[in-house]
């Protein structure tokens, strides 16, 4: 009998209602290197329905058994992971021979879509907005840092490929981390991959990753620092492989714009230090700095003196949380305006403005 899942072969849509088990197909969202994104529904008892994101790989890599087990260990890694900032697995299952994971479905965007939106509408991000989704990105990553075994064993989980499309911002602003399709253990959960095989994303690779060197969740920390970049500068600090090999041999770190409050661009520019050892040790020490860097470039933004103990970045105990210094006395909005105004107001305009009532385009697009 033909398979309504055939379609795959030439990557078109399948049919709206097609099955993958229990999972009813509503839509192909987008297709990348490795896999497939859809839209998806589950049915379950006395109406129940749920919304769920699925990832397919793509039929033409199911039978090279290198692309099944870099698909199997994203799903044995991300399964482990239960945190607010990673987009959470569901389910795994093959059906017909088609291997597909599900995801929560995030009713939001990418953070490389909005920050195009609000290129196009001739504004930025807001400076908090900014900070907030990428802290919200460090926390994901820690989490994702910690993993360890059934036995307590550190997994020693490196991402490597943190850039604008694979974080999704939702539309009440919370930041989830996804596609951990290149993610690396070091203690692998199931079989080891190739070494000395450079992947990510050169715009946002940490130098000792573009060397194929081996790489700690520091690469990580790097990449971060990259993402904030791109943010507040409007384009990647590398543009290409060749400006990327310009600054590991010396060259100059690209400059962020002159309106970048001083604590954000110190934190950016020490993520982004050539020798890892001169980052911060983790990414739970730079979501920390973030925090810091937010109260002390929103008060200098107002005109407001920097909160006491300016120090970007002390070695914090685990699970450290800053108390929020008072904010600057502003004016509160009027009423009418609360709704439409400030970043959250911005992001909802953006939202609606690209019909983000999607799963982000490139959910699990490993290239």
């Amino acid at each position: 009998m033909h398979s309504p899942l055939g379609a795959l072969s030439d990557l078109e849509p399948i049919a709206s209602g097609a099955m993958l088990d229990r999972y009813r197909i509503v839509r192909h969202v987008a297709s990348g290197g490795m896999g497939s994104v859809w839209e998806g529904s589950f049915a379950g008892k006395y109406g129940f329905t749920k919304r769920v994101a699925i990832k397919t790989i793509l039929p033409q890599l199911a039978g090279e058994r290198r692309f099944t087990e870099m698909f199997l260990e994203e799903a044995r890694l991300t399964s482990r992971l239960s945190h607010a900032h990673v987009a959470q697995v569901l389910d795994v299952g093959d059906h017909e021979g088609t291997m597909y994971i599900v995801f929560e479905w995030v009713d939001g965007e990418s953070l490389e879509v909005l920050c195009r939106a609000a290129e196009s509408r001739g504004e930025a991000l807001p400076l908090d907005l900014a900070l907030r989704v990428v802290a919200d990105v460090c926390a994901g990553l820690h989490a994702a840092h910690e993993l360890t075994s059934d036995d307590g064993r550190p997994l020693h989980v490196v991402h490597r490929d943190v850039t604008p499309h694979n974080v999704l911002v939702s539309r009440d602003g919370y930041a989830k981390v996804i596609d951990f399709g290149l993610a690396k253990a070091r203690d692998r959960i199931g079989a080891p991959t190739r070494s000395g095989l450079v992947k990510g994303t050169p715009q946002f690779m940490a130098p000792e990753q573009a060397l194929g060197h081996p790489v700690d969740r520091r690469a990580d920390v790097f990449s971060a620092g990259a993402l904030l970049f791109r943010v507040l500068a409007g384009h990647p600090p590398f543009p290409d492989r060749e400006s990327l090999a310009a600054f590991i041999h010396g060259e100059r770190a690209p400059e962020l714009p002159p309106s970048t409050p001083e604590p954000v661009r110190a934190v950016v520019f020490r993520a982004m230090r050539r020798d890892p050892a001169e980052r911060f040790a983790t990414a739970a020490d730079m979501r920390l700095a973030l925090e810091r860097a937010t109260h002390m470039g929103l008060a200098a933004a107002f005109g407001a003196p920097p909160p006491v103990s300016p120090e970007l970045a002390p070695t914090p105990v685990d699970g450290e949380r800053l108390p929020a210094p008072a904010p600057p006395a502003t004016p509160a909005p009027a009423p009418a305006a609360a709704a439409t105004s400030g970043p959250r107001g911005l992001l909802i305009a953006l939202l609606l403005a690209i019909g983000a009532v999607t799963c982000a385009a490139t959910f699990a697009m490993s290239s």
